[in-house]
């Protein structure tokens, strides 16, 4: 606080008790915030000596610092159960999250053993990259470069394993529609045939119509000229009645 004040006073421009007393607040950090918010409700800072400010403060970082000291020393009290190491509790072993993880690992090669194999290589390399970052989170600061080679080169195992797998569906894929592709064409094929044979025996029928058409026209024509020659047979006979030519006069009424 003395470095802020007597940058403060360094300054050509000379600020009030008041000003002062604002900007000293306002440069502590966000960690000092719920002291500042004491001191501007219990306090008013136009009269607020500053000298009574930085009194205050000196007083509430001394307690901060015990505060500190005083976790640290409660830490190194404190006996973990697992490894029999001081300042940590069982739950934060770094030992037991080790123990955790390689289950976690085991459990995942398991289940990747185990799963769908219709996901898609980018999927499934996107899914084996977030659990290696989850594992990794989960492992304690103390991890050692071999136990981080050994991480990558079993999710390296398992990403290779993974693309194989989706190269032999890609193949097994193409098969199946090279199969629909040849049943589609034989099924083509096939209604072709039907519309072949539908459209001969229509032809073949046409084709007897027009002969039947053709026999009705020679034997309407053979009618008409039969009927023709019967008329003209009828008109050149005479009446029975008809005496004239025979020395017969017809009687006048």
């Amino acid at each position: 606080f003395s470095n802020i004040i007597n940058a403060l006073q360094a300054l050509d421009k000379t600020y009030s008790n008041s000003e002062m007393v604002r900007k000293i607040l306002r440069c502590l950090p966000k960690l000092w915030m719920p002291k500042v918010t004491a001191i501007e409700e219990g306090n008013n800072l136009n009269i607020l000596p500053l000298e009574d400010l930085v009194g205050s403060l000196m007083t509430h970082e001394l307690s901060m610092q015990n505060k500190d000291d005083d976790e640290e020393k409660g830490k190194k009290e404190i006996i973990c159960f697992e490894c029999n190491k001081p300042e940590h509790y069982k739950s934060d072993c770094p030992r037991l999250k080790k123990k955790d993880l390689l289950k976690k690992k085991k459990a995942m090669i398991s289940t990747w053993d185990d799963s769908d194999e219709s996901s898609s290589d980018e999927d499934s390399s996107e899914e084996v990259a977030q659990l290696a970052l989850m594992a990794l989170e989960e492992e304690n600061d103390e991890v050692t470069y071999d136990e981080l080679l050994l991480v990558v080169e079993k999710y390296s195992y398992m990403i290779t394993s993974l693309n194989k797998k989706v190269k032999t569906l890609r193949k097994e894929n193409e098969e199946l529609k090279s199969i629909n592709l040849s049943k589609e064409d034989n099924s083509n094929e096939i209604e072709v045939d039907i519309l072949e044979n539908e459209v001969a025996f229509l032809e073949k029928q046409n084709r007897n119509l027009k002969e039947e058409i053709d026999a009705l026209k020679k034997t309407f024509s053979k009618f008409s000229n039969s009927s023709e020659k019967l008329e003209n047979l009828l008109g050149m006979q005479m009446c029975v009645f008809d005496k004239a030519g025979l020395g017969y006069e017809e009687m006048n009424n």
